[in-house]
């Protein structure tokens, strides 16, 4: 059952080129299964999708594959290699479920092709060491030698490591409600983060089904996250923008830090998105928010208004949360070049939005640094009365958490 259904999820994702976490959650929700078991398939066979199609390609021998035994062949692939299960009992089962789907030609090619890929795994050695890293670790080419160019040979090996480990589960404690040592107290399970002061680990299952996220007294935030909010620091009373903010984890911190005392304006482009906002707004008690439909990129979006601080947490190639969203790795590198002069112009709308005297942070979930470190430099010689206050770059294995990138901004009085 459980394989049927993770055959299932990766049939539709690779058909439909939907998120892997909606198809996931939209089958799970309909199944009674072991999830686990099932969320373990299909992210592993996303997660690990060139190395098993690196193991495969030899022995499917040029041939047009269709989508339903493609992705079967993965899934096999990726429980043979990172799952350990027994041969015979991957390939008995493997080869049913191609009979059922399929008929009897299927099932004799799945039958071939695992036997004689398991039987004769793929030599790795004659690979030079970009490819090496890259099949490896699942990680396009291009990606690779990227992130060597940025980060040097060492600390790539790292960030392609961390990318394929299992995230911690973590979450903010909403100090509106509760403090981090009463949580503890409450709810031993949560564990204090020795890194940041409102981050807690978790040790049980899911968090959204535990009774502190339905009080509100926590909220599922990556720990990398949480240091936005921490570094913008605004006051209680300050009128405060959140450019970009669905579904609303920032927005709420920001409240959290301002003791629900001054203005929050919220927007985003999607009216689902804002209901998001909203609904976690309200469960964490955050009242200060006034959530609005509305295109950042847009200045007239924003009326004459200006604000004290700005949070312009930006759209990005998310290459800091491949972790969690093992898809990205495969989005093609021309996304780059579309995202950038985005990047640039919510910028140049932040700075326009910004008192004089008042502060922005600029963040994304990507550690590219054209998008990063490269778009502020241009940013600031650009404006003359910006300067950089603090940047800071968190890489996936520093905290086991995110890579995320931030800067905190401030505009002068020339």
């Amino acid at each position: 059952m459980e394989r049927d259904l993770a055959l299932d999820i990766l049939v539709a994702y690779e058909k439909d080129h939907t998120y892997l976490n909606i198809a996931l959650n939209h089958a799970l929700n309909s199944h009674q299964v072991k999830n686990d078991l099932v969320t373990a398939l299909v992210y592993g066979t996303i997660q690990y999708r060139l190395r098993l199609e690196y193991e495969l390609k030899a022995h499917i021998q040029g041939k047009r594959v269709k989508v339903t035994e493609r992705m079967l062949l993965l899934m096999s692939m990726y429980e043979h290699l990172y799952m350990h299960m027994p041969d015979y009992a991957i390939v008995d089962s493997s080869v049913a479920l191609a009979k059922k789907r399929r008929g009897a030609r299927a099932a004799s090619f799945v039958n071939a092709v695992l036997r004689s890929s398991f039987a004769q795994p793929a030599d790795l050695s004659s690979l030079s060491e970009d490819d090496y890293l890259s099949i490896i670790t699942s990680h396009p080419l291009w990606l690779v030698k990227m992130l060597k160019k940025q980060y040097g040979l060492e600390t790539t090996k790292k960030i392609l490591a961390s990318d394929n480990e299992v995230p911690i589960k973590c979450a903010r404690v909403n100090t509106l409600k509760i403090s981090r040592e009463a949580l503890i107290q409450k709810d031993p399970r949560f564990k204090a983060s020795p890194y940041t002061k409102d981050a807690v680990y978790y040790e049980g299952g899911n968090i959204a089904h535990t009774q502190a996220f339905k009080e509100g007294i926590v909220t599922i935030q990556d720990e990398s996250s949480q240091c936005v909010a921490q570094l913008l620091s605004p006051q209680p009373g300050m009128q405060v923008l959140d450019m970009c903010a669905a579904p609303g984890s920032k927005t709420t911190h920001l409240a959290a830090l301002m003791d629900n005392q001054g203005t929050i304006d919220a927007f985003d482009l999607y009216k689902h998105k804002i209901a998001l906002i909203n609904d976690n707004a309200s469960r964490l008690g955050a009242t200060i928010i006034n959530a609005q439909v509305g295109d950042a990129t847009n200045l007239e979006t924003f009326g004459k208004k200006q604000y004290d601080a700005i949070l312009l947490d930006g759209p990005c190639t998310g290459l800091g949360v491949l972790a969690r969203k093992v898809e990205i790795r495969y989005h093609e590198p021309s996304a780059m070049d579309e995202i950038i002069p985005i990047q640039k112009k919510l910028l140049e709308n932040a700075y326009q939005l910004c008192k004089m005297g008042g502060n922005i942070v600029y963040s994304t979930c990507t550690i590219n640094k054209k998008e990063n470190e490269k778009q502020v430099a241009t940013f600031v010689k650009d404006h003359p009365d910006m300067r950089v206050v603090e940047e800071k770059t968190i890489l996936p294995f520093d905290m086991h958490s995110d890579g995320f990138y931030m800067c905190l901004l401030k505009k002068d009085e020339l």
